[in-house]
């Protein structure tokens, strides 16, 4: 809309109209950004499958159905990891409430990691007990497969995980009233350039194209890690390590670890 000349209730109302319009342009235009990237990502799996069965159909002689059938089974797990993933980000966007119970973070940890018999990394632990948040806990223990996931497609050789109650800042009182709940999941790979930090947690964004693809990563599971913390009233960032990288979970924590 047009601003008038005078500085009067019409320009207020002009600029409020205004910047409503802005904002519903950029949520359109990002929506739009969304679904190209979602069909780009549904088509790489879509076109492999196509490729493998048309290969098969023209020189059957030179095949056989475990080999297409193996084949094909890699995309369709990677076609249905990225619709589960969008449905999960679907159904957080609509919902933001979460479920309210009390959740001891050094025991979500140990029940997470527990429920890999076989890990490819060693995983080192430094839990302090006690550390109580409340939240919900199917999607906090989302949360965590997804950042030890990440974790271990790039860890060296060992991932720590370390839970602690620390003081927040007098800025943050407001927010972290009895203090953080902190959750640290490291791995020691090549680690983010500082600069590149943010950009994982875009969806379908990658570092690294090629590579994430061939670790399995859909480019949605960080993505909706940080939903998940901002959710809780929490946040999610990457934070300086001596090596590698450094995930850092804040929740608030709750009264009964509150710091004196």
């Amino acid at each position: 809309m047009p601003y008038p000349q005078a500085k009067d209730e019409i320009h207020d109302l002009a600029d409020s109209v205004n910047h409503t319009l802005a904002r519903l342009q950029a949520a359109m235009e990002q929506q739009r950004a969304f679904t190209s990237d979602a069909s780009h990502e549904l088509r790489s799996p879509i076109a492999a499958i196509r490729a493998e069965v048309e290969d098969a159909l023209l020189a059957p002689e030179e095949t056989s159905v475990p080999t297409v059938g193996n084949t094909v089974l890699r995309s369709v797990d990677r076609l249905e990891a990225i619709v589960g993933d969008l449905l999960t980000i679907a159904r957080q966007d609509h919902d933001r409430q979460v479920e309210r119970e009390p959740i001891d973070l050094s025991e979500l940890v140990t029940t997470e990691s527990g429920r890999r018999p076989h890990p490819a990394k060693r995983f080192d632990y430094a839990l302090e007990p006690g550390v109580v948040v409340i939240g919900d806990r199917a999607r906090l223990s989302r949360l965590l497969s997804n950042l030890i996931d990440n974790a271990e497609r790039y860890a060296a050789s060992t991932i720590t995980l370390r839970v602690s109650h620390v003081a927040g800042s007098k800025r943050d009182a407001h927010r972290f009233p009895n203090g953080i709940a902190m959750l640290e999941v490291i791995d020691d790979g090549k680690g983010i350039d500082p600069g590149k930090r943010e950009l994982v947690f875009q969806r379908f964004a990658r570092l690294d194209t090629a590579r994430d693809r061939g670790a399995g990563g859909t480019g949605l599971g960080l993505p909706i890690a940080r939903q998940t913390a901002e959710a809780h009233g929490g946040t999610l960032g990457i934070e300086d390590s001596t090596c590698g990288t450094r995930f850092v979970l804040r929740l608030p924590a709750t009264e009964s670890t509150r710091i004196d």
